[in-house]
């Protein structure tokens, strides 16, 4: 008889189940909380501002020689820029997933260097900006108060001074912004009429700031070399100005009489808003809003305790009057999604021990299963840490679905241990030693099976790749570690916990499930049999099945992942191109009293002046609406509370309404659903560019399959046109850039250099008072100085007109372009609603249209497709396995043509349950396989034994079939009794469970009911043929 050296050294067998246990305890306590994994590319932005110049003139100066340089840059995916009618200019730039964050943004900083040469220095002078986007979005907390004398610009500076530099310390904090903020400038509010009765122009104003409010160098008495002195003394002098009395005693000129005319004889200085272009507030009421972003692989529930620790430390210096709140938190959301997680895991864990106990039919059996599995998903954290995992919905998913796979192992030993004690008539110890002989390489195979599905797959590229990675590892592990607990610790406890029958008559329950056993049994030997008799049916039955499979996967509507409920979305008001801020607020403040109104709804923060789709622009508001937590809801859906905004707010006259979901992976994207993308390519205009996004609406309009069709395009926005008259102005000695620079100044505002204030340093602007910036007559008041010291009009060197034009400029790849988003309407998938815009822009758009795909959807279009790969490398994976472990090719077949039957099950299950085929259901075959083969390889492990003592193919195949289907029927179910909590989960991060759950249980089901049939045959069937290519090789031997 074979030693077994765990069965002969228990304390060894228990110590190696403990450090198991005590290293993944380690592991949990280290291993980082987020809702994803780092899956989102990197993504770098450069930002750069050309004030008072409109969309085009930003595109042609700014946009253009930056883009030059960035095209190109290794790992680059695509590049999209914005140039607005403020003047800003916005590019990010996208990587591959593989890409080096820390590098990429360096390399992209040393090529904005190479560009600054041709950039307008004006737009160097105001900086320019290169960063990476941080995608985890924490938190927004807002300043407020009810106190009127605290204004938005006093709350928004207090933000900034007393708060935002405290919480960009808190380690794990990737990005600190104050949104729609009103930081403090010096503005110089010009009168136009007083300045040109002085003989004055907006250079003298430019060069006095220039030369008094500078800082200089005054140098140091008894400076070395020097003989005896015996003290140096540094020489102070006042440099720059700090107060609104030292900006208005500023002198702009010297008369020859003696007189001074100063600042504040021809401007009102005061200390102010930098920008009026954007309001922030919450609730309806002022507030500076600061929005919180984490840094990649940080833990997001320790980032937001010390946030708000650090918050409450900062709130006892507040002023009476002033007060924070924190009405977005993205923790709530991960927390409340874990919880939930958590909770179906605790749910699978009882239904598996309970199909266990009834199954194995006593506590001492059923006592090794239970201490067996935990330690192998307590380990498992252990090993997630080393590779640098996190706590998230990917790997708890796994951990759930694991449970029913690693109870297996424990299962298959102890009814081994139990079958042979009774069997054999042998003590405890002996049956396991038994036992083991047998099941040692099987527990083995499957393991390794296992892995060779798991595994290869998550080498896959791209965010597939990532996700798979964080899945497939985390089970694979516990897998491993299930292994080696089943050939270590359990027959350990089998000897030690198990005894003979003691001839009692089992409870009823017990009786009747043995009964319903037996039945089953005879049931699916005779259907074995009558298989085997009836090859044609079978294969007849099998073809039918891969034609299915390949139909529903054709035609299941498909998407990268189903939309969660987040508590949270974005409502966009949209006016009339060119309507004033004023005229947006008015409408935001009537849109935002009714959302408050509205029982589901705890907060609603707004940005009036601004919107992710377009940026910032006076006819755009940006409502996010917070809801309250899932349990304080009357509505069960939150497609119910959009629907009825969006019913209410499509009322308004004067604006049209867009709600947007967010992104289904943050930072991938700017909300749910799709983004395509419109190119003006070759020799396309931006008119046909305009009429190319007017057909495409006007036909997806007639399609069901979109919701919230939306255009970042803005064409038609009034403008004036100033034609000037470069020969006269030549004639009258006036160079152009001064024209320019006055209209510039005088409307637009101009950046002229810096002043420092509470240890900071702000900005001096000098802008016309706005009673002469309002009409096109108030251009009459500018006026520039010609030859000889005359003050001309600016009109008289030019001529106005009104026209339209674009308001901001999108390009994508450097190509003019237009952002079509949109959501799939109730019924259809992302997938369906992408394939019919595509559809349309083939039909309808002419050739120098091009079309892309951004966020998500690019992600989708280019990792569709994926199935049959991702399933290939499962079979083929399988299948050399198992040829290298039994050294045969053919006994593998038996198994691997046996595993499509599953699929049949698993596309009927999201069929009849209204799912879609995305990247967890995807998970999810792949699961498929390896449980499927996991069965199959303990009926062919069996079949073989028994033709190798000589039994025929199919007597073999029957025997292992009737030995094998209580085993197989005891695994399965504990498995698809632990996926039920999937099934029919609810709640945040309910739609992944679903996702993955429906298709492996009715996957499950169809195997463990049809498929566990075609496993015998199919090694009959192998055999037979590889007795018949024997005999035909024979006979042609004998034949030479």
């Amino acid at each position: 008889m074979k030693r077994n050296f765990f069965l002969d050294h228990p304390v060894f067998s228990i110590v190696i189940s403990i450090v198991i246990v005590i290293v993944g305890a380690i592991g949990l306590a280290l291993l980082p909380i987020d809702q994803y994994p780092r899956i989102v590319p990197p993504v770098v932005r450069v930002a750069a501002s050309y004030p008072g110049a409109d969309a085009l003139t930003v595109t042609q100066a700014v946009a253009t020689p930056i883009e030059q340089e960035l095209n190109g840059t290794p790992g680059m995916i695509y590049m999209s820029s914005t140039s607005s009618n403020a003047g800003g200019f916005t590019a990010l730039v996208t990587f591959d997933i593989d890409t080096d964050p820390e590098l990429a943004a360096v390399d992209i900083q040393n090529r904005v260097k190479k560009a600054e040469s041709r950039l307008p220095a004006e737009v160097v002078q105001n900086g320019i900006t290169v960063e990476k986007e941080t995608a985890n979005r924490l938190m927004t907390i807002t300043v407020l108060s009810d106190d009127p004398k605290y204004d938005e610009i006093y709350l928004s500076n207090y933000a900034t001074l007393n708060v935002v530099d405290l919480i960009r310390r808190v380690p794990g904090v990737g990005s600190v912004s104050n949104v729609g903020s009103r930081y403090y400038a010096m503005q110089l509010w010009v009168d136009p009429a007083k300045l040109a009765d002085l003989g004055l122009t907006v250079k003298d104003l430019q060069n006095a700031l220039k030369d008094q409010n500078r800082e200089s160098a005054a140098g140091v008495l008894g400076q070395a070399p020097i003989d005896d002195v015996d003290l140096t003394v540094p020489i102070v002098a006042r440099g720059r100005l700090s107060s609104v009395s030292e900006f208005e005693d500023i002198v702009i000129r010297a008369n020859n009489d003696g007189s001074l005319i100063r600042m504040k004889d021809v401007a009102r200085v005061s200390l102010e808003a930098s920008s009026y272009s954007t309001e922030s507030g919450i609730n309806g009421g002022n507030a500076a809003v600061i929005n919180i972003t984490m840094l990649p692989g940080a833990n997001a529930m320790e980032v937001a305790d010390a946030v708000k620790k650090q918050m409450e430390e900062i709130s006892r210096s507040f002023p009476d009057g002033i007060s924070y709140q924190i009405p977005f938190d993205m923790t709530t959301y991960i927390s409340e999604s874990i919880h939930h997680v958590y909770r179906t895991f605790f749910e699978a864990l009882v239904l598996v021990i309970l199909v266990v106990f009834l199954s194995l039919q006593n506590w001492r059996a059923t006592l090794i299963p239970i201490i067996a599995v935990p330690i192998s998903l307590i380990g498992t954290f252990g090993v997630m840490l080393v590779f640098g995992f996190s706590l998230n919905m990917l790997t708890l998913l796994g951990l759930i679905l694991a449970i029913g796979i690693v109870v297996d192992d424990a299962i298959v030993v102890v009814e081994n241990v139990d079958r042979i004690m009774h069997q054999d008539r042998v003590g405890p110890k002996e049956a396991t030693r038994r036992a083991m002989e047998n099941l040692g390489s099987a527990l083995i195979a499957m393991s390794l099976v296992l892995c060779a599905v798991f595994v290869p797959v998550s080498f896959l590229p791209g965010i597939t790749g990532q996700l798979y990675r964080q899945f497939t590892i985390t089970i694979a592990v516990s897998v491993i570690i299930s292994t080696v607990v089943a050939l270590t610790l359990s027959p350990v406890m089998c000897s030690m916990l198990l005894r003979p029958d003691s001839g009692h008559k089992k409870a009823k329950i017990f009786r009747l499930i043995n009964l319903w056993l037996a039945k089953g049994n005879r049931f699916y030997c005779g259907r074995v049999v009558s298989a085997i008799g009836h090859s044609r049916r079978m294969y007849v039955a099998f073809g039918m099945a891969l034609v299915f499979i390949w139909l529903m996967n054709r035609y299941t509507p498909q998407s990268f992942m189903s939309p969660e409920d987040q508590g949270y979305f974005t409502v966009e008001i949209e006016l009339p191109e060119g309507a004033t801020i004023a005229r947006t607020r008015e409408v935001t403040e009537r849109a935002m009293a009714y959302l408050m109104s509205d029982p589901d709804i705890d907060h609603v923060l707004n940005v009036t002046g601004s919107s992710p789709r377009v940026g910032t622009n006076q006819a755009h508001s940006s409502l996010t609406v917070i809801l309250k937590p899932w349990n304080e809801r009357s509505s069960s859906d939150i497609t119910e509370v959009r629907e009825r905004i969006r019913s209410e707010l499509s009322r308004y006259p004067e604006s049209s309404v867009y709600i947007f979901t967010p992104p289904i992976i943050p930072g991938l994207g700017t909300s749910g659903g799709f983004e395509m993308v419109l190119e003006a390519r070759g020799d396309a205009t931006y008119a046909d560019l305009q009429a190319a996004v007017d057909t495409l609406r006007a036909y997806a309009g007639r399609c069901p399959e979109f919701s919230d069709l939306s255009s970042s395009m803005q064409a038609d926005i009034p403008q004036l046109y100033y034609d000037v008259d470069r020969d006269k102005a030549q004639m009258q000695g006036v160079p152009l850039s001064d024209i320019f620079s006055t209209m510039k100044a005088f409307t637009g505002s101009i950046y002229v250099n810096d002043f420092n204030m509470f240890n900071r340093i702000y900005r001096v602007y000098i802008q016309a008072e706005s009673p002469y910036r309002g009409t096109r007559d108030d251009l009459n008041l500018f006026f520039v100085r010609g030859t000889g010291g005359a003050m001309i009009p600016v009109t008289s060197l030019g001529t106005t007109y009104y026209t339209t034009g674009p308001g901001t400029i999108k390009r994508f790849n450097m190509f003019n372009s237009a952002t079509i988003s949109g959501e799939a309407a109730q019924g259809y998938s992302t997938g369906q609603a992408m394939d019919a815009l595509s559809r349309i822009a083939a039909e309808h758009l002419p050739d120098n249209i091009g079309v892309e795909w951004s966020g998500l959807s690019y992600q989708q279009k280019h990792e569709s497709g994926n199935t049959g790969l991702v399933l290939g490398l499962a079979f083929i994976f399988v299948f050399l396995f198992l040829a290298a472990l039994y050294e045969s090719w053919a006994v593998p077949l038996a198994v691997i043509l046996s595993l499509p039957i599953a699929g049949v099950g698993a596309y009927l299950g999201i069929f009849i349950c209204g799912l879609e085929n995305n990247i967890y259901f995807q998970i999810g075959l792949v699961m498929l396989v390896g449980l499927v083969a996991k069965n199959a390889i303990l009926i062919v492990e069996f079949a073989k034994e028994g033709v190798e003592r000589g039994l025929s193919p199919r007597k073999a195949a029957v025997e292992a079939a009737g030995l094998r289907f209580r085993p197989i029927v005891m695994t399965s179910l504990a498995f698809m009794l632990g996926l039920l909590p999937m099934v029919f989960a609810s709640g945040p991060g309910s739609a992944a469970s679903r996702d993955i759950g429906t298709g492996v249980f009715f996957g499950m089901l169809v195997a463990v009911t049809v498929g566990i049939v075609f496993v015998p045959f199919f090694f009959d069937a192998v055999f037979k043929a590889k007795a018949r290519i024997k005999a035909k090789k024979n006979e042609k031997s004998l034949q030479s």
